[in-house]
C-alpha cells in the first residue's frame, strides 16, 4: 500500500520512440492523436497505453516512465500485424 501512495505522488508517462513524442502524463493526453490514452486502474500500481484501432505504423518501442529520481523505465516493443 506504501507504494501504491508514493505512485499517487509520481508521474506516470508513455513516449513513443519512433519521434520520441511524449504521448501521456498521467491521465493526460499530448497528442492529437485520439486513439491513445493512458488507463490507471484505480487503487493499483497498473497504467496501460491503450491505442485504438492500431496500424501498422503503430509498431515500435514505447516507454512508460516513471518519475522518480532517476526516472525508472520500462520499454514495451508492440508490433501491429495486418
Amino acid at each position: 500500500m506504501l507504494l501504491w501512495r508514493r505512485l499517487m505522488l509520481l508521474q506516470v508517462s508513455w513516449v513513443r520512440h519512433r519521434d520520441i513524442h511524449l504521448l501521456t502524463v498521467g491521465r493526460y493526453t499530448y497528442t492529437s492523436d485520439q486513439r491513445f490514452r493512458a488507463i490507471h486502474h484505480p487503487h493499483t500500481e497498473d497504467w496501460s497505453l491503450q491505442i485504438k484501432y492500431p496500424q501498422h505504423r503503430d509498431s515500435g518501442i514505447y516507454e512508460c516512465q516513471i518519475s522518480t529520481t532517476p526516472h525508472m523505465s520500462h520499454f514495451v516493443h508492440l508490433n501491429v500485424i495486418a
